[in-house]
């Protein structure tokens, strides 16, 4: 029963935002995918109307849903911004395009960042999306994404997380931006056994594994330590953790020092 009334509740919360955004749900093409949807917008309508105008309106039919339905039957959304060439035969529609959105939206860190956010509804957008489309737009807030990892069938790449409870809720804390992780990022590439391959498997093996496995391999250095940084900041007490591997195994230098102190900036701003 609570299964037909949130599959009724999705498909009238997705109609009512489209409509409202500008785009008319009639002219989209949607595919049922079982507990959820893929929906393919026609090319004439700006894509920027996708990431300023219709989260907004999705978001507020989400809200109105779950507060006149039971705990039971309330929703909580992930979305998959994306955008690229579509194919289509007699078997419905497949492309490379299609693939990267529901690899993105299957991502672990935004799963785990939408869960402890307490919120309902998070964006992901391609890393193409949010340089193409988000960023180029202001309305969009594109200061509010933070990049994540994604596994995807062959490699790994970067994507863009929104979580829109927390970028509008006024009573919400600020949590750390993108100047704080980059900076993070660049002290903990300043250590030697965080730089080293070798030594970055040795601190692999000293975190928790639920950690450890968690974090998605990039060939690219930085990407690699802002992966680990990343994974690290989505279990409580994990960066924390990291510092404290890191000094075993490195010492209490100056550049460690350094590392902790980016590490205490963050965690200061995500409180």
């Amino acid at each position: 029963m609570h299964q037909m009334v949130v599959r009724e509740g999705l498909y009238h919360t997705l109609q009512t935002a489209f409509d409202e955004s500008g785009v008319p749900w009639q002219d989209c093409q949607l595919e049922d995918r079982g507990d959820g949807a893929l929906i393919l917008v026609p090319p004439e309508y700006p894509a920027h109307w996708l990431a300023d105008r219709w989260p907004d309106r999705l978001l507020t039919h989400l809200r109105r849903y779950n507060a006149i339905h039971a705990e039971e039957a309330r929703m909580r959304l992930r979305v998959s911004l994306h955008s690229g060439e579509v194919s289509e035969n007699e078997q419905g529609v497949a492309s490379q395009a299609i693939n990267t959105a529901f690899r993105q939206l299957d991502a672990q860190q935004a799963k785990v960042a939408l869960r402890a956010s307490g919120g309902t509804l998070a964006l992901i957008a391609s890393d193409e999306f949010f340089h193409d489309v988000i960023k180029q737009e202001p309305a969009a807030a594109p200061a509010s994404y933070q990049q994540i990892a994604v596994a995807m069938k062959d490699s790994r790449t970067l994507a863009w997380l929104r979580l829109l409870d927390a970028a509008q809720a006024d009573t919400a804390p600020p949590g750390p931006g993108r100047h704080d992780v980059t900076a993070l990022v660049d002290a903990a590439l300043d250590i030697d056994i965080l730089r080293d391959p070798r030594g970055r498997e040795l601190v692999f093996d000293q975190l928790r594994p639920e950690i450890a496995n968690a974090v998605p391999y990039f060939p690219r250095q930085r990407h690699h330590m802002f992966s680990l940084i990343q994974t690290c900041m989505n279990y409580p007490g994990g960066l924390q953790e990291l510092i404290e591997v890191v000094r075993q195994l490195e010492g209490d230098s100056p550049v460690v020092h350094r590392f902790a102190a980016a590490a205490d900036l963050v965690l200061t701003r995500d409180k």
